[in-house]
């Protein structure tokens, strides 16, 4: 490799670690983060691993390098609007202590932006080595601490960073295979109110962080021209976050009693993803994946102080999900590429064990997205969607009480996205 491509090269992950850490300043919302590409995401992620033919494919489906030429680079943001209205339904929580119900929660999520970026070469007509700086999982929500549902969460915050180091090789014009391995940081602060005696409430936090490890595998084959099937898998990331349990009156001075180093376990789920693309004619691509998703690894957030006692535990009894997504491209002009899709994404949460951090429901997507070539070079990205979150309720044994509710949601995300082709 030349002085100048690796300087390029250099540059480019240089530009995409700094996006990412911004990223974590700004707390990506939702805990599952698949919005890793913007021409991914025109159509739904219907074509992930099939048809993405940009440096994205790194995260995707490693073996899909093969289908690029020379050194590429690619930087995107996603704006994610999230919207969520948690109802009180006859919540208890604190007032068995004298303490009052609380008001409503409003919408705890601000529009996020999350970025990623994406690098790879052609190091030989069957060698290929890339690399993406992704944040995959993460939460982030604000409902303040004087609402009904205080006692289950006030603020949440996760952010996960990984770093992945990618390679693929083309066997022959049918078969080519990839693989990476994942570096990840995780960091978390969970605070929701306690109550600290008759009449008394005061403030809980968790926090901590960790740096977790995992793989990811992909096979593309291609058995005729203008048909491709894609196979991806990512494994799970165990992460021990390392912090401080810290309990503090509402006066900000801490309970000693309570207050203490401590660690909680977060393992993020392995996912396999499956997909099929055929070019029916020269401008008109169909495509279709399945997903499933290994949630049942998370099964709760138990908070160890460092003497070895458990401070809390909460259930969380995720449970394994699919998603399915079908979508079609269609090459306007050699300027212009359209595309389109729909996706179902099945929710890992419960109605028995649901709680205010992740008020979640099945999902529905409609994405739309184009491409649009300015020269031989440079590509511009774009996409949009509409996510409808299907309602769900709340009923949890909080604050010597309950916390009872309905859930109701919806997310928005703009996308845009730039690869230079060098």
């Amino acid at each position: 490799m030349s002085r100048t491509k690796f300087s390029l090269i250099r540059t480019s992950l240089m530009a995409a670690a700094t996006l990412i850490v911004g990223a974590s300043a700004a707390n990506a919302a939702g805990f599952y983060i698949q919005e890793q590409s913007v021409r991914g995401l025109g159509s739904a992620f219907s074509g992930s691993t099939t048809t993405l033919n940009d440096a994205s494919t790194v995260y995707f489906n490693p073996a899909g390098m093969t289908q690029l030429q020379g050194l590429q680079a690619q930087a995107g943001v996603h704006v994610i609007i999230p919207y969520s209205n948690v109802q009180n339904t006859g919540t208890t929580a604190g007032t068995a202590a004298g303490l009052p119900l609380g008001g409503t929660g409003g919408n705890p999520y601000d529009p996020t932006p999350v970025p990623n970026g994406f690098v790879t070469y052609q190091a030989t007509n069957n060698l290929w080595v890339g690399l993406g700086v992704t944040a995959p999982f993460g939460l982030a929500s604000d409902y303040g601490s004087t609402w009904f549902g205080r006692f289950d969460s006030t603020k949440t915050e996760l952010a996960v960073i990984d770093v992945q180091p990618t390679i693929a090789y083309k066997i022959n014009d049918q078969w080519s295979i990839g693989g990476g391995m994942n570096i990840q940081h995780a960091s978390a602060n969970l605070q929701n109110n306690v109550v600290l005696g008759a009449g008394v409430e005061g403030n809980s936090k968790l926090s901590g962080d960790d740096f977790g490890y995992g793989y990811s595998l992909g096979i593309q084959f291609k058995p005729w021209e203008t048909t491709t099937f894609g196979l991806n898998y990512k494994s799970e990331v165990h992460h021990d976050l390392d912090g401080d349990i810290e309990v503090t009156n509402f006066a900000g001075a801490p309970v000693a009693a309570v207050t203490s180093g401590g660690s909680a376990k977060l393992n993020t789920p392995d996912h396999l993803t499956l997909g099929g693309a055929h070019k029916v004619t020269d401008r008109l691509t169909l495509q279709g994946q399945a997903t499933w998703f290994g949630w049942s690894n998370f099964d709760q957030i138990q908070a160890v102080r460092d003497s070895g006692a458990v401070a809390s535990t909460v259930v969380q009894n995720y449970q394994n999900t699919w998603a399915f997504a079908v979508g079609a491209e269609y090459l306007v002009n050699d300027q212009w590429t359209v595309r389109g899709g729909l996706q179902f994404d099945e929710t890992p949460t419960t109605d028995e064990f649901r709680t205010s951090r992740t008020p979640d429901g099945d999902r529905t997507w409609v994405s739309l997205g184009a491409t649009y070539g300015f020269n031989e070079k440079i590509d511009l990205d774009m996409a949009a969607t509409y996510i409808d979150v299907e309602d769900g309720t709340i009923d949890v044994a909080r604050g010597n009480g309950r916390m009872t509710a309905e859930t109701e949601g919806s997310v928005g995300i703009l996308a845009l996205g730039m690869t230079y082709k060098f």
